[in-house]
Parts: C-alpha cells; sequence; structure tokens
C-alpha cells in the first residue's frame, strides 16, 4: 500500500512538472509569436501597411515618452495604440510617466524635452525630438456649439501623427516646398495677394511642417528657381506668368524638379476664361487644361449650384491610397486631359458629368445641358499627375528616395480644396498631403485617414428598469434560496 501511494505521489509530481514545464512553454512561446486582434467597428487600432512598413525598417531606436494621466480620455486609446507599434518592432521603447504620481520625474522630463502641457507623448530619436498633444490627436466636431452643447470627439487621428514623428525623427533629409508668389496665388500666410485676398494656405502648411517639411514663398520673377527647392508650388494665380517663369519651370522640371500646379477658372465678364500662360506649358508635359467648368447633377452639393461637385471615383495611384469610401470636394474646378503616355488621371467625375464650355451661360445662372459639339464629354477629370524620366540632369540635389531622378507634375483644376476653407472637407486634406508626399518621394507616409470614434449609448426606460431590478433583487436571489432549501432538504431527506 506503501509503494502504491509512493507511485502515485511520484506520478502526481511528475503531472505536476509536465504541466508547469507546458505552461512555460506556452508563454514563451506566447512573448514572442503572438496575434493582437482589434474588435473594434472602426479599425481604431489597427495599424495601415503604411506604419507597418515605417517602424520594421527602423534601424535606430525611437523612445516614446507618454505624459499622460491615465484617467484621461485618449489616455487608453493612445496607449492601445503604441502598444501596436511597439509589438511591430522592439525598436519602438516605450515609457509611460503619470504626470499626477511622478511630479518630479514629470518636471525634469518636461524641462528636458520643453513640454509646457500634460497629455503630451513625446518621440525621441538620438538627439531629435518630436511631440505629439492630446488635441492633435483628435477632429472635434464643433456643430452642436451653436444650441449650447460641448465640442465632441468626431475621429482619432492617433496612427496618422504617431506615424508622422516617427517619420519625421528618422528621416534625414528635409524637403523644402516653396509656393510662388507674384500673380494673386494663395499663400502660405494668413493673407492671400490680390483679387483673392484672405485665402490662406496655413492649415496645409502646418500640416506640411508637422510632416517634418520646410515651406517657404518665392518669386520666379527673376526667372530662377530656388537651388534648394525640392518642389515648386503654384497655387491659383491670377495673372500671367512671365516666359522667363515658364522658361525657369521647364527647365526645373527637364532635371528632375517636382511641380505642382492648381488652376482656377477665371472667367471674364465676357464669357471667356483668363490664360496664366501656364496652360501651354502645362501641355507640353502631357497635360491639357480645358476652358471649361466641371458639372456633375449626379453629384451635385447641397445648397450649391452645379459647379461644386464631390467625386469618389479614384484611379489605383500612390496619390489616391487612403481615399477609398472618402470623397474630396471641389467648389469650381477645370477639367484636366491626360495627353501622353507618362499622365494619370487620379480622381474623375461620374458618366453624368461633363466639362461646360458655355461659361457666359454660367455667368447669367441659366440652366445648363451637355452639348455634344461643344462640351467636354465625361466622366472628366480635374486631377491628374506626370512622372517622367528627366530630360537632363543638373548636378543639384533631388527628393531622397529615388532609384532614378525622375520629373513629378501635380496639376489640378481647382485650388480651393487646399485652402483654409475647404481642405477640412471630407478627403480634402489626405488628397493635398498624399500629393504633396508623392512629389517628395514620401510614398510611406501616405494614406493613413483618421479613424472614427465609436460612440455607443443604452438607452433603457423606466419600464425596462423595473423590470431589471425585479430580476436581480428578487428572482436572482429567490432562484438561489430555493435551490439551497432543495438541496438542504434532499440531504437531510
Amino acid at each position: 500500500m506503501r509503494k502504491k501511494s509512493v507511485r502515485y505521489g511520484a506520478a502526481g509530481v511528475a503531472a505536476l512538472v509536465v504541466v508547469v514545464v507546458l505552461v512555460g512553454m506556452a508563454n514563451w512561446l506566447g512573448t514572442r509569436h503572438y496575434r493582437r486582434w482589434d474588435w473594434t467597428s472602426s479599425n481604431l487600432y489597427t495599424l495601415s501597411e503604411k506604419s507597418i512598413d515605417l517602424v520594421r525598417g527602423l534601424d535606430t531606436e525611437v523612445r516614446v515618452v507618454v505624459f499622460m494621466v491615465p484617467s484621461s480620455p485618449l489616455f487608453d486609446q493612445a496607449q492601445e495604440l503604441l502598444e501596436r507599434y511597439a509589438a511591430v518592432s522592439d525598436k519602438i521603447v516605450l515609457d509611460y510617466i503619470d504626470p499626477e504620481r511622478e511630479p518630479l520625474k514629470t518636471k525634469a522630463l518636461a524641462e528636458q524635452f520643453g513640454i509646457t502641457m500634460a497629455n503630451t507623448v513625446v518621440f525621441i530619436a538620438g538627439d531629435r525630438t518630436k511631440y505629439v498633444t492630446s488635441e492633435q490627436m483628435v477632429d472635434y466636431d464643433y456643430s452642436g456649439m451653436q444650441y449650447g452643447q460641448q465640442p465632441t470627439v468626431r475621429a482619432f487621428r492617433g496612427e496618422e501623427e504617431f506615424t508622422s514623428a516617427i517619420q519625421s525623427l528618422v528621416v534625414s533629409s528635409v524637403p523644402k516646398i516653396y509656393f510662388v508668389t507674384g500673380h494673386g496665388e494663395a499663400t502660405p500666410g494668413s493673407q492671400g495677394d490680390g483679387a483673392l485676398a484672405g485665402r490662406s494656405l496655413s492649415i496645409l502648411v502646418d500640416k506640411m511642417k508637422k510632416d517634418n517639411m520646410v515651406a517657404e514663398e518665392a518669386s520666379l520673377l527673376s526667372g530662377v528657381i530656388p537651388d534648394d527647392a525640392d518642389v515648386i508650388a503654384i497655387v491659383g494665380p491670377t495673372r500671367p506668368y512671365t516666359e522667363a517663369e515658364v522658361a525657369a519651370l521647364d527647365a526645373f522640371l527637364d532635371g528632375g524638379g517636382r511641380l505642382m500646379v492648381a488652376l482656377d477658372p477665371l472667367i471674364e465678364p465676357d464669357g471667356t476664361m483668363r490664360q496664366t500662360r501656364l496652360e501651354p506649358f502645362l501641355a507640353t508635359r502631357g497635360v491639357v487644361v480645358n476652358d471649361d467648368l466641371v458639372v456633375d447633377p449626379s453629384r451635385k452639393l447641397p445648397f450649391f449650384d452645379l459647379s461644386a461637385v464631390y467625386l469618389t471615383d479614384f484611379a489605383d495611384h500612390p496619390v489616391t491610397t487612403g481615399l477609398d469610401g472618402i470623397a474630396v470636394l471641389f467648389t469650381v474646378t477645370r477639367s484636366l486631359t491626360a495627353d501622353s503616355d507618362d499622365a494619370r488621371i487620379l480622381v474623375e467625375t461620374s458618366t453624368e458629368g461633363w466639362g461646360e464650355t458655355d461659361l457666359g451661360m454660367l455667368l447669367r445662372g441659366e440652366p445648363v445641358v451637355f452639348d455634344a459639339g461643344l462640351d467636354t464629354g465625361g466622366p472628366v477629370a480635374p486631377a491628374v499627375v506626370v512622372e517622367s524620366a528627366a530630360a537632363a540632369l543638373d548636378g543639384g540635389d533631388h527628393p531622397a528616395g529615388d532609384s532614378e531622378v525622375t520629373s513629378r507634375l501635380a496639376v489640378f483644376g481647382d485650388s480651393d480644396f487646399l485652402t483654409d476653407v475647404d481642405i477640412g472637407n471630407a478627403g480634402n486634406e489626405i488628397l493635398a498631403m498624399n500629393t504633396i508626399n508623392w512629389l517628395v518621394a514620401r510614398d510611406h507616409a501616405m494614406g493613413i485617414p483618421p479613424h472614427d470614434m465609436e460612440s455607443m449609448s443604452l438607452f433603457i426606460d423606466q419600464q425596462k428598469m423595473r423590470l431589471i431590478l425585479v430580476v436581480v433583487l428578487l428572482v436572482m436571489p429567490g432562484a438561489a434560496i430555493a435551490m439551497g432549501i432543495m438541496v438542504w432538504r434532499r440531504r437531510r431527506h
């Protein structure tokens, strides 16, 4: 009997050891090979391929210091998303600091990194730092303020801001974008020039700065392109360019330069279209700018006339990444024709849209109908890009990341979608930033749209509340008491 007990005891110990070993192996494997699932309906915590590729390619450590109180509204979202980054690469090192429980450490690090507000995430790589505040992580909906309501969170921009911060730390080169002035263009400052005074590109420029780009103004009247220009941007000119300026732009593209041109329909009182001298130049580059106005009755915006359209038919191109299921809005735009093998249409109207050439009729507010003999048949495109091998090498610096020197050109028939007034509409900001990132060859920075914040509410009327109280306070305890009495009676008898 004693031997049997010893044998059973030894078998039990052996089984316990096997179980411990198996649990240990399972935990060891789990720490090295595990999966995270995102059960949110908007995929709030699912990293895009762009973010994953960037983080996997890190060759330097990026320390992330989270100065956030755990009770703050965005702490859980930021923590979960940052854990996803750390799971992709061990180069991401997370450090959480609670400003309320660690005031001395918070003060020392805040002075070190120059932090002036709480609820901030700091990214550090070497001697370079980048911080993202809680205000930058979300988009607010202020529509209810006119009724006395508080702003509500509309979308979470955590991935976009975090990826942008990491990118700004690990990319050595800082692209410089020059916005041309002197012809009534929209400008990066708070005020525009000439006939379109009041137009501003400040929101676009602020986004560019967050992506580690430099934006400056430049005049090309001398016929010289700045030597350090990575991209030349012409946004909404209202007056003609000189021949010297056009020649300089031509040489710039021949040398592998990058150019963005956004032209507006400039309708004269007599119903003709004012020219800027850029139209024939763009035609030689494979983009024909038509003297028309895009209309699309099937894509008409409420409270606007037919000249305002929203577009959802995107071509497959790096510039349109992240725009699936999202519209872009153009309030007034011309149509463009891709007229070379290197030209690619980005977005176009539905088949019911066309380019209306009777501009006088539009000015008079008369109903427009498609005229097959005069109008530009649909679908028509207000955005075209061209990429081609550089015709000549000037020995200058070109955007990093190119295996061969190519020129890149992006042309739009509208400039308003870039301005502060319209850039926040639908997918306009994504289209604008994707275009600039494509021009500077930062393809991995494109297409990270904000994620909708889930808001779930449970409404219970008084009748259902009374039913819940009855079940919780009477039925469940009563059932437990009845079961106890039944067990007691069975054991007694």
